[in-house]
């Protein structure tokens, strides 16, 4: 594989001022790459907590359905699951403004204010008298609760080099993974100890508390943006000193705007990468999301266990995340490293990412169908949580190579890039819960779980080898690739 060539954008394509060298030399400490290693791991860390409340506010209300049902009189299940999963609707067109605002006015500004959109209407959930006011705050939460997932591909190019991203990435998801394993057993004890709304008031005082402390120590990572700051105060400070200068404006605001908010859509329109990529995460997602909302449910059904007890074994499903961070983090960079050592021109290449999420992808049906087959013939209680931890594995190691993908491929918009993906994975993740329920009532758990891994092998198979075979002529033909160091 060779590096990728720069094309540059059509004229019809109006995009940010790229940084220019007379802004920043290459060896500037200001500049976002060139931060000390503890000042990256800061945003890094920040970010990955914002990114932890989202599943966690998806996720807690899995074990509350009776006590919430029952305040809120709903009566019928589908009603329940969209109360469940309308949030991720707001999530996933969420992104569609937020990330390419991040690439306008700077990740800060749109960090911060998704964190406060999200406070104000989770906490709302918590005061909801009827099914209406609950749905309705629940969408609006999303538009918050996305931020960090809509900003993440961007804020992980600004500041880590190509061969430091499959590390920095694992780290920053493992917050977030960790949530669909703590949000279901934190629910649970929540509602039994307190109440159910306390559920949504905890996320609400945890994501304050990141907010404060991300005014005081989150810095801008966006170069362009920190270049035009860096731009106007030195343009203000010649004219204060009488040498005549103003700051140039181009072009209006509101342009500006639309041309941003249209590139997460034109990409999506126009990208053959972004289009494959979104559908297998898309796929990954929604089976994901239904499996995590079926999952308590074998273990009532098939092992007779209280709300609380199938609770617990979602920490299996923790250990999977955590052991994918693991993998991933530590094969990624690897991986990527040894290929660009032999490649011919010692270039970096996003399809170095390919291997390890090929691993992934055949991990991830393999424990869908141990959990699938152990709990339909009702085996040791061990197993099924084996399948688990498998399956979760699998799942973020398809996850962060995706994402760290997207992010070589993409790096000057990668956050609009990233929000591509959040689009089709958090409708499929939406609706996929709608018709779990009758499917695994017809042909079992066992059969349930060989239907969705083989679907989702073949098309992840499918995707891995276009992409290794072909993704870099694909990218040759793109206004958007950028090339990697």
């Amino acid at each position: 594989m060779s590096g990728e060539k720069v094309i540059p954008n059509p004229p019809s394509v109006q995009e940010p001022t790229q940084v220019s060298h007379d802004v920043w030399s290459t060896t500037d400490r200001d500049k976002p790459r060139n931060w000390p290693m503890p000042k990256k791991w800061v945003v890094t860390f920040i970010l990955s907590a914002f990114a932890f409340v989202q599943p966690l506010a998806e996720t807690m209300l899995a074990p509350v359905r009776t006590p919430l049902s029952t305040d809120l009189s709903i009566t019928k299940g589908y009603q329940w699951i969209l109360v469940n999963s309308l949030i991720l609707i707001g999530v996933g067109f969420g992104p569609l403004l937020i990330a390419p605002m991040s690439e306008l006015y700077g990740r800060r500004p749109a960090i911060l204010s998704g964190a406060a959109v999200f406070i104000v209407w989770n906490t709302c959930c918590g005061f909801a008298t009827n099914l209406g006011q609950m749905l309705a705050f629940r969408l609006l939460s999303g538009f918050g609760a996305c931020t960090a997932d809509a900003v993440a591909g961007g804020v992980i190019g600004d500041i880590w080099a190509p061969h430091q991203r499959g590390r920095a990435f694992a780290i920053f998801m493992a917050a977030p993974l960790l949530g669909p394993g703590v949000g279901p057993i934190a629910g649970a004890y929540i509602s039994n100890s307190i109440s159910w709304r306390w559920t949504f008031w905890i996320t609400s005082i945890i994501s304050a508390a990141l907010l404060i402390l991300a005014v005081f120590v989150l810095n801008e990572t966006f170069e362009p943006r920190l270049a035009e700051q860096h731009r106007a105060r030195r343009l203000t400070s010649e004219t204060a000193s009488g040498q005549g200068h103003t700051i140039p404006t181009t072009r209006s605001t509101k342009l500006l705007v639309w041309d941003n908010i249209q590139r997460p859509a034109r990409m999506l329109a126009t990208q053959l990468l972004i289009q494959l990529l979104a559908m297998y995460m898309a796929l990954l997602y929604g089976t994901m999301f239904l499996f995590l909302y079926m999952y308590s449910t074998l273990w009532m059904k098939q092992y007779g266990q209280s709300a609380q007890a199938s609770s617990l074994n979602y920490i299996s499903a923790a250990i999977g995340y955590v052991a994918g961070v693991l993998v991933a983090g530590h094969l990624n960079d690897k991986i990527y490293s040894i290929l660009r050592a032999r490649s011919a021109n010692n270039k970096g290449c996003p399809e170095y990412r390919i291997p390890v999420m090929l691993l992934g992808t055949l991990l991830t049906p393999a424990g869908l169908m141990l959990w699938g087959w152990t709990g339909e013939t009702h085996q040791h209680w061990i197993l099924p949580n084996i399948g688990c931890a498998i399956y979760t594995a699998g799942c973020y190691i398809c996850s962060s190579c995706v994402s760290v993908y997207t992010i070589d491929a993409y790096t000057t918009y990668a956050a609009s890039a990233v929000s591509t993906n959040l689009i089709l994975r958090s409708i499929f993740s939406a609706f996929f819960p709608l018709f779990a329920p009758y499917m695994f009532d017809a042909v079992g758990y066992g059969y349930g779980a060989t239907i969705l891994s083989g679907v989702f092998s073949v098309i992840g198979c499918v995707t891995a080898l276009v992409l290794w075979f072909w993704g870099e002529r694909i990218r040759e033909r793109s206004t958007y690739c950028a090339i990697l160091d």
